[in-house]
């Protein structure tokens, strides 16, 4: 044997790299030490194997391609990362180097030097997946679902089916996240994703975009109402109760589908479904929208309202009405409800559903409700005669992180107006929901000697005793259950056990929506001290308002 040749065989058999010769038929003629080593095979058992059988099932079609090229003499060698199996049948990642050489007897050989790259694999996978996936859910990622989509998007530009986007934002998380604990919150995002996983077809992409948005990817959707019929499932599917942290929760979800049209980007198309999700929690929540482009226009008005209603802000153009609390024995006003309205330069007055749901997604509430706590206060201090309470609403975004005790404050202090004379409504689900920092700016409010009532009770979900917990004086039932009355059955069986537990407790409280006599008697014999409603006086501006009340006793300001 010359030396040349018993150097390349020392060398072959000795290397650290795993090396592998084999024919030109890409039979297995020798593997050293270091491959029998890496895969656990016995070297002499794989003479006359083919060596492609070594390789994993789905590399081996591009490893021919590579290896044509070769024998074609279109490139001397080639480098590939490829999966070789194990003898165990593991899957090992290697980086192969394939060569062509010529034997002493002039026949072809290819030499392969074979490195296992399986633990940088990993770790690229690792910093793949943290970089496209979402580390919560282990679902794609903003990035990679709009890569998804504008694969697809390409992908059926030529077919007769089309793409489909879905947008999915969870109804009212963000209260169950701050109640509950972010922990419990994140267990609500793990189980929702695994339902919507489950509830889409095995080729459809499912992302969370941060927080509590989702993003589906559908492929081959033939008509609009495959995608629809797609959608109502994901919603049931995740509308169904989970129990966290002791509490069960029944999760809905505001939904919006986008189809992709001619010409769309990725970007648009999911900015569409985003437009008809938005759309479907204006109207409610728990609801689900098809994108048209009339939403299109309703997104632009929206986005011009609230430019507008920052402006109407700064510029004052924002007033306060008031709506009698009336005793109802005597039916004399014994508080007034501060309720906002937007004097709009073009459109006239605005009630707050014209333009407080825009507050709300526009962050605009603070300073709103800075705004009518002020203007109450104003309001009694300019108004010596007038000895009854003003009510005002506040949103739960007010309390805790916006430091609601420091605005109450500041609003009292700079009027000289005496804390016993402002009430302060907040909604059932907002009470319920509270956060700890909530909860302690809700007891410093009432050890200022501010009543808290809890608004519209009865449309929340809760336990009276969970509500209870903070510092509530009083309650006012909902409208919907003094439309009710009269009933026979549950409204009227409602508002007699409401009435006797405010009564009970020696708390305040209100029978709102009242609009005809028929309403006001059945109160009365109910047990409802205090009432509101059409029937008594509509809101009005403050300069209608006659002050000329008697001093009302605290059982009378029930609504205080």
């Amino acid at each position: 044997m010359a030396h040349h040749d018993v150097l390349f065989h020392q060398t072959f058999h000795d290397s650290p790299i795993g090396m592998l010769i084999a024919d030109a038929e890409g039979k297995v003629v020798s593997v050293n030490r270091a491959f029998t080593h890496m895969f656990g095979h016995d070297g002499d058992g794989l003479q006359g194997r083919q060596a492609e059988s070594l390789t994993h099932p789905d590399d081996v079609g591009r490893e021919r391609e590579l290896v044509h090229k070769l024998v074609a003499g279109e490139q001397r060698s080639y480098q590939v990362q490829k999966r070789l199996l194990h003898h165990s049948g593991d899957v090992v990642w290697t980086r192969s180097t394939v060569s062509k050489v010529v034997d002493h007897a002039g026949d072809a050989q290819y030499v392969a030097q074979i490195e296992d790259v399986t633990e940088v694999r990993k770790a690229k996978d690792l910093l793949s997946r943290r970089t496209l996936h979402d580390p919560l859910t282990g679902l794609a990622n903003r990035a990679l679902v709009l890569d998804r989509l504008s694969v697809s998007i390409d992908a059926h530009r030529n077919r007769e089916t089309t793409v489909a986007c879905l947008f999915l934002d969870i109804d009212h998380f963000k209260l169950i996240n701050d109640s509950l604990g972010h922990e419990a919150g994140d267990a609500l995002l793990v189980e929702l994703a695994r339902r919507i996983q489950h509830a889409v077809r095995a080729g459809d992409t499912v992302a969370r975009l941060g927080g509590d948005e989702f993003v589906v990817v559908l492929d081959d959707i033939a008509h609009q109402d495959v995608a629809e019929d797609l959608l109502a499932t994901v919603c049931t599917a995740v509308q169904s109760p989970f129990v966290v942290e002791g509490h069960e929760v029944v999760p809905t979800v505001s939904a919006g589908l986008a189809l992709a049209q001619p010409g769309v980007s990725a970007e648009s198309l999911m900015r569409n479904a985003d437009t008809a999700m938005s759309h479907a929690k204006a109207r409610g929540r728990n609801r689900r929208e098809v994108f048209t482009e009339r939403l299109r226009e309703s997104a632009l008005v929206r986005l011009s309202i609230e430019a507008e209603l920052r402006s109407a802000i700064r510029e004052g153009e924002l007033v306060v009405h008031y709506q009698p609390i009336v005793d109802l024995a005597s039916r004399t006003t014994v508080a007034l409800e501060a309720l906002v309205r937007w004097n709009h330069p073009t459109r006239g007055l605005l009630l707050p559903q014209h333009f407080i749901d825009v507050c709300e997604d526009a962050d605009l509430v603070v300073p709103l409700g800075a705004f009518v706590l002020h203007e109450a206060c104003r309001f009694i201090a300019e108004r010596p005669e007038y000895t009854g309470r003003v009510l005002v609403n506040v949103s739960t975004r007010q309390i805790g992180a916006a430091d609601l005790t420091r605005v109450v404050r500041a609003a009292l202090q700079s009027t000289g107006v005496d804390p016993s004379r402002i009430g302060l409504e907040i909604t059932e689900s907002g009470m319920l929901l509270a956060t700890q920092a909530a909860h302690a700016d809700l007891v410093a409010l009432s050890d200022m000697g501010i009543d808290l009532i809890i608004d519209d009770f009865g449309t929340g979900y809760s336990a009276l005793s969970s509500v209870l917990q903070n510092p509530v004086a009083g309650l006012k039932l909902a409208r919907e259950f003094t439309l009710r009355l009269g009933d026979g059955s549950t409204g009227d069986r409602i508002s007699t056990a409401v009435a006797t537990l405010v009564n009970s407790l020696d708390m305040y409280g209100v029978i709102e929506g009242i609009e005809t006599e028929a309403q006001y008697r059945q109160a009365l014999r109910h047990g409802w001290r205090l009432g509101q409603g059409f029937l008594f006086n509509h809101p009005v501006p403050a300069d209608q308002i006659d002050t000329s009340l008697a001093a009302p006793s605290r059982e009378q300001t029930a609504a205080g």
